[in-house]
């Protein structure tokens, strides 16, 4: 398999997540893959998704793609059950920050021992821009988000949906005074926890030295969706027609959340970690039932 480029790695940092309580299905959202550094070579990998999307549940079903021999993925997926009661999530310290994590290293050691290794595409800290770089970006940028608005994804090959806009606050200014940005796209529900990219694939302007870039690339992980802003339309009651109701509309805004408070949840990891728990540390089940689509 040819090594995959930028835009298919993107595609592979995304999961739908379906939440359950007691077995029944409450909905669904967006995660997305994040390796934590632990300073020692080692890394947590998790997925990081809002807290309101698995709000209440206490399980939540992600689908796996498997690793094949190339390294790259093989075609095959699984599904994989991960607990996602209040002790099993490391929540964001800042009530106000829609960000949680749910542990994912067990499921890959589980799938490991099992014959069937998954494969993924991880974020990092590298990917996010540092303190000093925010004030750089221009007051419009294009961007991109992945995820799956309203639940759509491509349920034959498990891959989700891309969406590209632009920003519609200065990712260099919090907005609101918050660690936040606004972005003119379409915003469904089922989106929250998309991860966000400002992603330039044939030149950008490098605003730290005034120079245009021409023909480089550039990505940098500068968002998470949480939510979006609604209108409500009045109708009137007409005679002899049926009476129109207050109905809300999406503004093709979204309100998205700094990668950079990904920080808040990093502190969560190394203190979770700080004392060793075994590897076999209950997490949730995994269920291996690979599906092939190698031949379609």
């Amino acid at each position: 398999m040819p090594n995959l480029t930028i835009a298919e790695q993107i595609i592979y940092t995304t999961t739908r997540i379906s939440s359950f309580r007691s077995g029944v299905d409450k909905g669904s959202g967006t995660g997305f893959f994040f390796n934590f550094p632990m300073g020692d070579g080692k890394t947590v990998p998790a997925i990081l998704t809002n807290k309101h999307v698995v709000e209440g549940c206490d399980q939540i079903q992600v689908t796996c793609h498997l690793r094949g021999e190339d390294g790259g993925p093989s075609g095959k997926f699984i599904p994989c059950s991960l607990d996602a009661r209040l002790g099993a999530l490391l929540l964001h310290p800042d009530e106000q920050v829609d960000l949680c994590a749910i542990l994912f290293g067990p499921i890959l050691n589980q799938a490991e021992e099992n014959g069937t290794p998954l494969y993924y595409t991880g974020l990092d800290f590298g990917l996010i821009p540092q303190a000093e770089d925010w004030q750089y970006f221009d007051a419009i940028e294009e961007i991109i988000m992945v995820g799956c608005p309203n639940g759509i994804f491509d349920e034959h090959n498990n891959l989700p949906i891309t969406r590209r806009g632009n920003t519609a606050t200065s990712l260099s200014k919090m907005y609101g005074g918050n660690n936040e940005f606004m972005i003119d796209m379409a915003c469904f529900p089922g989106s929250s926890g998309s991860p966000i990219f400002v992603y330039d694939r044939d030149g950008y302007l490098d605003r730290k030295t005034n120079t245009y870039r021409m023909g480089q690339s550039r990505l940098k992980f500068v968002g998470i969706l949480y939510s979006g802003p609604l209108i409500t339309n009045n109708g009137k009651v007409i005679l002899n027609q049926p009476p129109k109701v207050e109905v809300a509309a999406m503004m093709h805004l979204g309100n998205a959340i700094r990668s950079s408070q990904i920080n808040g949840i990093h502190k969560e990891v190394l203190s979770r970690f700080s004392d060793a728990k075994p590897a076999n540390e209950e997490v949730g089940e995994v269920s291996f039932e690979p599906t092939d689509t190698s031949d379609v």
